[in-house]
């Protein structure tokens, strides 16, 4: 196919697609009017008998001062006019019978058509609350799928200031630890003096970033994951109380919490197919009831 422009090159298939989306988008898009006469100080740029016009183009400029405002309008015509020519240009070289344009722009905007309304039916109908025993079933139907790449640590863990109130007598409940009333004092210390903590299930953390999160070697790892009890570290920022309650090893199925978000999107995922499948299937139900449409290739 012979191009006027000598710099007009013969079109890749990616410029081909790229050109399908743009015709989509210009045809659909209310920043510009074709023919009529233009509103004064309110045209942008013109393209032939088309118009981009400011006022369709408020919101770029919303919060900008008037200099800014201007730039933006400036740079968003130039980039209009260029894809006019563009458009202009293709159109003068290449039919759409040529390339099936027609039916790959229509293609196109029914994608981007279902793509909206399925989106919408998401936002609008979708259950997005997972509960505790639906994540537990969940994760046993996955966790092989999710196997370690390394050990892990489930690790308990006190930070105090260096002069916390009654220091000594909670230094007591960590490392030597009666009773569970002793638990429960060391519970209620935590949640009213500690910086941080974690004295519960724990949280799980691979080795390097639990020598990143605490002051801990890889040696004191080792010997943390042995003795299964506190010990204390102290530091400049202040003193820490480190258990490992549990370790997993490579190559076993990773701890629920450390694929809870990958676990939510496998449920949403499938929530979304079983929701767009019904909402399908009652579109066609109801399309046949009230004869909206015939097959004519019978069984």
């Amino acid at each position: 196919m012979y191009i006027a422009l000598s710099f007009f090159k013969p079109m890749t298939k990616a410029l081909s697609y790229s050109l399908i989306a743009a015709l989509v988008l210009c045809s659909s898009c209310s920043y510009f009017k074709k023919g009529g006469k233009p509103s004064g100080s309110d045209v942008v740029a013109r393209v032939g008998s088309e118009y981009l016009y400011a006022s369709d183009l408020k919101k770029l400029t919303r919060g900008l001062n008037g200099e800014d405002s201007t730039e933006v309008l400036r740079n968003y015509a130039k980039d209009w006019v260029k894809k006019k020519l563009l458009l202009q240009k293709a159109s003068e070289n290449i039919s759409d019978e040529d390339v099936g344009i027609t039916k790959k722009v229509e293609d196109y905007r029914e994608t981007l058509l279902l793509y909206e309304y399925e989106k919408e039916l998401i936002n609008q109908k979708m259950d997005t609350t997972v509960g505790e025993t639906e994540m537990n079933e969940w994760y046993e139907k996955v966790k092989d799928d999710f196997p370690l790449e390394e050990e892990v640590y489930r690790i308990n863990f006190i930070k105090v200031k260096k002069d916390a109130p009654d220091l000594d007598q909670a230094r007591k409940w960590i490392l030597k630890p009666k009773d569970e009333e002793d638990a429960r004092k060391l519970e209620g210390y935590c949640k009213e003096i500690a910086s941080s903590s974690s004295i519960g299930e724990g949280i799980w953390y691979e080795k390097e970033n639990a020598i990143k999160n605490f002051p801990v070697s890889e040696s004191d790892m080792n010997s943390l994951t042995a003795s299964k009890k506190y010990k204390e570290f102290k530091t400049d920022e202040g003193i820490w109380f480190l258990r490992i309650v549990e370790v997993a090893k490579k190559g076993t199925p990773s701890p629920i919490d450390m694929i809870r978000d990958k676990i939510v999107k496998i449920i949403m995922e499938k929530r979304k197919l079983l929701l767009l499948e019904r909402i399908y299937n009652r579109i066609y139900a109801d399309g046949k009831a009230s004869k909206a449409f015939d097959i004519y290739v019978k069984p």
